[in-house]
């Protein structure tokens, strides 16, 4: 069997250029023929909040750059053509879109209309990740709904995914998984005490909040509920880790305001692969305070370093936590939800082993059954 993957790929960094890196590990290992078709161009730069789209890091995760080809700008349709006109030579059973933002709705509506149309008896699947973006605009629906109904068949990460889709496409099959855990982080070079070291910490307890800083992640709910916990447990670290996507003067004002900057310590700027380990091995647990969510890139990456999480019940994101286990879900991220739920992991952290718990938990998480979503996709022939 033929897959071809449409993704960001390395070099571009993130959480999608993560899951093409699984995906074609996953489907290569299965033995099948794969190959990605990504991006020249994906977000143009007035778009782009960040400092750079670009990965830096020395350590690729399972590197196969000779396995992708960059055809896509996403505001040229030229180059949509050419990424069909590639397609089209490769002929693959399978071409798999992974969507996350309907910003590329134009580009990928174009490109799988045109195999549906010219390219039988190739199938169409969407792996899809967000199914409308975390800070979702007006025209967000009505380029989902444009792109996803040329798909034969999905693949959704959540239940809470699998609904929306079901109820914009249902007579279409959805399949569903998870994502991997994000094992390819732990160099196995730190232990708690070699990364605290490492780190300049020497507090008792350490919380950590890590990834890309945008609105939705409720960062402002964690530092004020850091602050009453200070309280109790004055000997304890907020890590503060990742990129800042909007003004991150509005949380150092706040930070300053509590009087709390001894106890918090702030990296602003996306962190390399090699460099990541030590964060979470130098932490007792993850805060995931969102105001909303579908499935989380960083859950999969505190399970790989075996962290208990307290996470909000928004999107599916709390499908994939085992309440009390292997971390603790909330109503929602005020105060009073969340300090009780860190107090809680802080106070059991050395009572209850939430690292077996989490070894247990997540054994069939991951592209574990995608050899057979490929072949019932392959054997499906209501859409043609």
């Amino acid at each position: 069997m033929k897959i071809t993957i449409i993704s960001p790929a390395y070099p571009f960094r993130g959480g999608q250029s993560l899951v093409e890196a699984y995906l074609h590990k996953t489907i290569t290992e299965i033995g099948y023929d794969t190959n990605t078709i990504s991006y020249t161009l994906l977000y143009p730069s007035i778009f782009f909040p960040g400092k750079t789209q670009f990965d830096n890091s020395k350590i690729i995760p399972f590197e196969h750059k000779d396995k992708i080809k960059r055809i896509i700008n996403s505001i040229n349709p030229f180059s949509w053509f050419k990424a069909y006109g590639e397609i089209k030579k490769n002929r693959p059973d399978i071409v798999i879109f992974v969507w996350w933002m309907p910003f590329f709705g134009p580009a990928l509506s174009t490109i799988a209309y045109l195999i549906r149309k010219k390219l039988k008896p190739t199938k169409v699947c969407f792996l899809v990740e967000n199914y409308i973006s975390h800070e979702s605009r007006w025209f967000d629906t009505f380029f989902t709904r444009l792109t996803l109904r040329w798909a034969d068949s999905f693949i959704c990460e959540s239940k809470f995914i699998k609904e929306q889709i079901n109820n914009d496409f249902p007579q279409k099959p959805i399949f569903e998984t998870t994502l991997s855990i994000y094992d390819c982080y732990n160099m196995n070079k730190f232990n708690k005490e070699t990364s605290r070291e490492y780190l300049n910490i020497n507090t008792e307890n350490v919380i950590l909040f890590f990834g890309l800083i945008r609105p939705y992640k409720g960062l402002n709910k964690l530092i004020e509920s850091f602050k009453h916990l200070l309280i109790e447990k004055p000997d304890t670290t907020l890590l503060i880790v990742g990129e800042c996507y909007e003004d991150i003067k509005k949380y150092e004002k706040m930070i300053s305001h509590y009087g709390i900057n001894d106890k918090i310590i702030m990296i602003n700027h996306f962190i390399a692969n090699e460099d990541i380990e030590p964060y979470f091995k130098a932490s007792d647990m993850v805060a995931m305070p969102y105001y909303s969510g579908t499935q989380s890139g960083i859950l999969m990456m505190a399970y790989a370093f075996f962290l208990p999480v307290v996470i909000t019940d928004v999107g599916g994101i709390s499908e994939l936590v085992k309440n009390n286990e292997t971390g603790i879900i909330i109503k929602d991220n005020n105060v009073e939800n969340l300090l009780p739920a860190m107090y809680k992991i802080l106070d059991t952290k050395n009572n209850i082993s939430y690292s077996n718990n989490i070894s247990s938990f997540i054994h069939n998480f991951g592209y574990t059954n995608l050899k057979n979503i490929l072949l019932e996709i392959i054997n499906n022939k209501d859409n043609e």
